[in-house]
């Protein structure tokens, strides 16, 4: 089994080198590029990792057969902690490329940095929160 406690550790300070980015680097040209092209990189290498080894890994007795298309199947994959941290990390990259479409559409339709700064926090605790905020600024401001 991979270690666990440094990879959670590792892969939340690569995600939060890209948050850290988007919400100080906002008009530096290569932003999304390192964002998306190194730090998600990173979390998508790691993911895979992970998911490689926790589909390998027999489950628990008794937790039912892992699986992604009945809600057992996949409360038995998340008792599993390797799965559970592919899917954290899974959320990280995510979130973060909702971030960088934020940061994309929020430039194109000429919305305030500083108006984007809370969507970016609901997208890193919340994910899809995030967006709908987002949704719902541009809606607003009509654009």
């Amino acid at each position: 089994m991979p270690p666990l406690k440094p990879l959670f550790k590792l892969a939340s300070l690569i995600a939060l080198l890209g948050w850290l980015m988007l919400v100080a680097l906002p008009s530096w040209a290569h932003t999304a590029d390192v964002v998306v092209g190194v730090v998600v990189v990173l979390l998508t290498f790691i993911y895979a990792w992970l998911l490689v080894a926790a589909l390998r890994q027999r489950p628990e007795p008794g937790s039912g057969k892992p699986g992604f298309f009945s809600l057992g199947g996949v409360l038995a994959l998340l008792r599993q902690p390797t799965a559970a941290l592919a899917a954290w990390i899974h959320i990280l990259a995510f979130d973060l490329m909702v971030g960088v479409y934020i940061r994309h559409e929020g430039a194109l339709a000429g919305i305030s940095h500083w108006a984007l700064l809370p969507c970016y926090a609901l997208t890193l605790m919340f994910g899809p929160l995030g967006l709908l905020a987002f949704l719902g600024l541009r809606w607003w401001m009509g654009v």
